[in-house]
């Protein structure tokens, strides 16, 4: 018996070739590049749009593959070691528009100022979707037709998304740097904290930038390089223990300047101060608390409300003290 693909009929319209961007038609459990002939196959409901220099990814890589020649390719061989057991383990809940520290910072910092403006059956891209938690609680994709396109380049996070999702989305394993998707065909894209995992930030989020349509919006959520407190008396930093191995920060004016070539930047707002970062550390980290935040609504407006006086004064008036995060709302140019 013949496969049948998971693949959504709509998505060829929506993805290119990883290796010369050309065209794709379904071919199969797959699909099929229409100028080069390569085949890419689906895997458990996740379509891989990998490049052939990434070509072994497809599963976790192997031992042999640690030492690769290429940065790009070493570099992302080394995040998938921490992220892919992370994602498995990780607890699978949409993310709550009125709690938790991310679910109702994007709601009112991002989501609501765009979902208005979209039309009927948009098209939402999200690069680096992860188990793609924030989407399914604040913009479920069976809701007027949405077509969903998560990617990310790791499996486990993406069958994990799926089971999240439901049924008519698109998952496809690729590489950020080299977004496999067509100019101008997104309504709206999703860059959600990852940019600073990456190994080359700036050609990412030009990719987003072109990949949204003319008048569509970009949503972004980053971690911006600022001084760390007490920097001078220390050599590492208060997290280092439990970050990715090639986490960093994204300067915010070199961020700000990719984005305002390419378009309009409508709303630029900071958080995570480190007032918010230390109460969240030893009230919710320790003993695994998270989950108080994520049920109630009044303590994640009360922690952010802490977190916006603390970084809109003492923040202004030493760096150390500002937003360490940046949420924005861009716009392409219509014309």
């Amino acid at each position: 018996m013949r496969a049948v693909s998971e693949v959504p009929a709509w998505l060829p319209d929506v993805a290119v070739c990883p290796e010369d961007g050309g065209p794709l038609q379904a071919a199969g459990p797959g699909v099929r590049c229409t100028t080069c002939g390569r085949e890419y196959a689906e895997q458990d409901g996740v379509l891989v749009l990998l490049p052939d220099r990434l070509a072994h990814l497809r599963e976790p890589p192997p031992e042999a593959h640690r030492h690769a020649e290429d940065r790009h390719v070493r570099w992302i061989e080394d995040e998938l070691r921490w992220w892919n057991p992370w994602h498995e383990r990780e607890a699978v809940h949409p993310h709550s528009p009125h709690a938790g520290l991310r679910g109702r910072a994007r709601e009112r910092g991002l989501f609501r100022h765009v979902r208005p403006h979209l039309p009927p059956h948009p098209v939402v891209a999200e690069m680096g979707a992860g188990t793609s938690r924030t989407v399914a609680g604040l913009l479920p994709p069976g809701r007027d037709g949405l077509r969903y396109v998560a990617t990310d380049v790791s499996p486990p996070a993406l069958r994990r998304g799926r089971s999240l999702l439901g049924p008519g989305v698109a998952s496809i394993q690729c590489d950020a740097v080299t977004w496999p998707l067509r100019d101008g065909v997104a309504d709206l894209v999703l860059v959600l904290g990852v940019l600073h995992h990456l190994s080359d930030w700036r050609a990412a989020l030009e990719r987003a930038c072109r990949v949204v349509r003319p008048g569509g919006f970009l949503l972004l959520h980053e971690v911006v390089a600022k001084p760390r407190v007490l920097g001078r008396l220390r050599s590492r930093g208060y997290n280092d223990d439990w970050v990715s191995p090639h986490e960093g920060d994204v300067p915010a004016a070199a961020l700000r300047e990719v984005l305002e070539r390419h378009g309009e930047v409508v709303r630029w707002t900071g958080e995570e101060s480190p007032l918010r970062f230390a109460l969240v550390r030893s009230l919710f980290h320790r003993g695994d608390r998270y989950h108080h935040l994520e049920r109630s609504p009044a303590l994640a407006a009360t922690l952010n409300a802490l977190d916006q006086a603390f970084g809109r004064t003492l923040g202004r008036a030493f760096a150390s003290l500002g937003f360490h995060e940046a949420t924005v709302v861009w716009r392409r140019p219509a014309g």
